[in-house]
């Protein structure tokens, strides 16, 4: 992850996408990159059994998870990634928990600057400026979104009270039924 800090923003010549989740997101996302980055190179990492559509094998690469499945392969397909002077990590954030583990080592691997993606193929960089969206991405993602704090903080209280209620019926119940066969 590089430049997280900063507010710069590379030019998408040189990028590679981080595919986990639904296939159309990742189809819808690939029209937009190839518009604004007409010139450059898209390589694509998946964990599908083949290209996604809309995928152009003529101006990138496919690179599939199902052959780094042993730890020296894996080490050896980073080291590729990162030596490729990516400008920028696109990662799929849809919600699903698809490559998650990978996702997050490619943008700590690859040095260059990581995009966010998510569900609606809408997009923006992992940088300062837009910690407010990062939040709320976060809190969405966490089921947090739509709690105040003092909801949350009234389930944290009724939650022990509640596992004893249900603990006290169980144990009056195996109590009747110990009871009824003496």
């Amino acid at each position: 992850m590089r430049s997280v800090l900063s507010r710069l923003t590379p030019s998408l010549d040189r990028v590679l996408v981080v595919e986990s989740g639904s296939r159309t997101v990742t189809q819808k996302f690939l029209g937009s990159i190839y518009s604004v980055a007409t010139a450059g190179t898209v390589d694509i990492l998946t964990c599908h059994s083949g290209s996604p559509p809309g995928f152009d094998p003529s101006r990138g690469r496919l690179f599939l998870t199902q052959n780094a499945a042993d730890r020296d392969s894996r080490k050896k397909l980073f080291r590729q990634l990162a030596g490729s002077g990516y400008s920028a990590v696109c990662l799929m954030c849809t919600g699903e928990p698809v490559m998650t583990k990978w996702k997050w080592a490619t943008a700590m691997k690859v040095p260059a600057k990581v995009l966010i993606v998510n569900e609606n193929a809408d997009y923006f960089w992992l940088n300062r400026s837009n910690w407010r969206v990062i939040k709320a991405m976060l809190k969405h993602r966490v089921g947090l979104h739509g709690l105040g704090p003092l909801r949350l903080t009234q389930q944290a209280i009724a939650f022990p009270f509640t596992v004893l209620l249900l603990l006290g019926f169980a144990a009056r119940v195996h109590a009747r039924r110990i009871l009824r066969t003496l």
